[in-house]
């Protein structure tokens, strides 16, 4: 049953609908109470503006101080602090302003190989090298690998450290693969004394190689023309992509040989009474396919005549003897010549440098010995701006030394002079 409506002011009954009352005239409709807005004294909103902004400006400044990271995940990072901006960037070879952060390698079937890589500082206003500056500032190096460690013949590495036969470099570490190592990820970790991070990176990518190795108990090669017919064979069955190695007995070849269209490794020998593989007719090099040429153990013997090895090709000599020749080994043309642990002496010239490629490779020209040559080493041009190192290398009883025409860069530091 629905209870009756009724005034609150005089009690009297109401119809439902009812607004008001009949009998005492009151208004009886609900209303609601209307509050006025409360407002925050001024001072509050004052006080608070003021909180806000000191918090503002603590947060900016904390950002401002605090340690930063500079990783981009390649091989270069712009530093900037109160001195200015800085260049890092890492590289394999010799180029301080360009970064190399991924490579391809291609590796020798059965081979161990060996790569530098450098960090290089430039100032970025002046380009000039800055390293002395920057590792001032400097706590600590490291490097680390992120890939290439669990591979069958995981990759080796140094951690960085400055070299004096690698001036323009702030550090380097020295990377040391296989053909099994795989692709290989690197990490440069720079701390900063202010607590700053600075990481850089360098990627390689490995391919292997083909390798054909002749023998002399397989192949004829006991005299020259032997030997002339199987590097012509070469030349006509064999593609510039795979690396020849040409293993030769300890005989004396006469005559010339010419080494044309590919590159060849020539690998001499030493017989049981101590000959030695020997040439008494020039080699001439010429090849531009290929990989550099590798010629090791070998003897070189000239009548005071002609020259002993001209290569307008990339060759690399070590363990090898030039004597009695108007000049022992020319490098002309666009080519590279390197020498390690041979023997020039007696020769009018021993190594001529006379070259304009931009192929640069070792720039160490170590453990030699130049003896009683009229002139030991002629420069008389060598491509680019870093230096020749003759690091261990014997200079006695030469007419001249070095006779530097080109005025280029060499390091006698660590030489000998007798």
């Amino acid at each position: 049953m629905n209870q009756q409506k009724t005034c609150p002011y005089c009690g009297a009954q109401l119809p439902d609908a009812a607004c008001f009352c009949p009998h005492c005239a009151q208004d009886i409709s609900e209303r609601k109470k209307i509050c006025p807005p409360r407002r925050m004294p001024r001072r509050a909103l004052y006080n608070a503006l003021i909180v806000f902004f000191v918090l503002a400006v603590a947060l900016a400044a904390w950002s401002y101080i605090r340690p930063k990271v500079y990783d981009n995940g390649t091989a270069e990072v712009i530093y900037t602090d109160s001195d200015g901006s800085y260049q890092l960037l890492l590289n394999h070879f010799g180029d301080r302003f360009q970064p190399m952060t991924d490579y391809t390698e291609e590796v020798e079937e059965g081979t161990t190989s060996n790569k530098p890589s450098r960090l290089f500082i430039n100032h970025v206003e002046t380009g000039v090298n800055a390293k002395e500056a920057f590792l001032r500032k400097v706590e600590a190096i490291t490097v680390e690998l992120l890939q290439g460690g669990d591979s069958p013949e995981p990759w080796q590495y140094t951690q960085p450290q400055a070299s004096d036969y690698d001036l323009e470099a702030a550090a380097r570490s020295i990377l040391t693969y296989t053909d099994r190592s795989g692709d290989m990820e690197l990490r440069w970790n720079i701390r900063m004394q202010n607590g700053d991070t600075i990481r850089l990176y360098q990627r390689m990518a490995l391919g292997v190689v083909p390798t054909r190795h002749f023998y002399p108990e397989d192949v004829p090669m006991d005299t020259m023309e032997d030997l002339q017919a199987l590097v012509d064979e070469i030349n006509g069955t064999i593609t510039s992509d795979v690396i020849v190695y040409i293993h030769l007995p300890a005989v004396t070849y006469e005559g010339s040989l010419v080494l044309e269209e590919r590159s060849m490794n020539l690998i001499g020998s030493e017989g049981p009474d101590g000959a030695r593989t020997t040439f008494t007719g020039t080699l001439q090099a010429t090849a531009q396919n290929g990989y550099i040429c590798q010629f090791q153990n070998l003897c070189f013997t000239g009548d005071g005549e002609g020259v002993g090895v001209s290569a307008s090709a990339q060759i690399n000599f070590s363990d090898c003897q030039f004597a009695g020749w108007r000049t022992g080994v020319l490098c002309y043309g666009d080519s590279w010549v390197n020498i390690k642990d041979s023997v020039f002496e007696d020769n009018a010239v021993g190594f001529h440098f006379n070259s304009t490629s931009d192929n640069r490779n070792d720039h160490m020209y170590s453990g030699n010995l130049f003896r009683r040559n009229d002139t030991a080493v002629l420069l008389e041009s060598v491509p680019g701006d870093q230096a020749l190192y003759f690091e261990g290398t014997r200079f006695s009883r030469n007419g001249a030394d070095i006779d530097n025409r080109c005025g280029h860069e060499v390091s006698i530091a660590a030489a000998i002079f007798e």
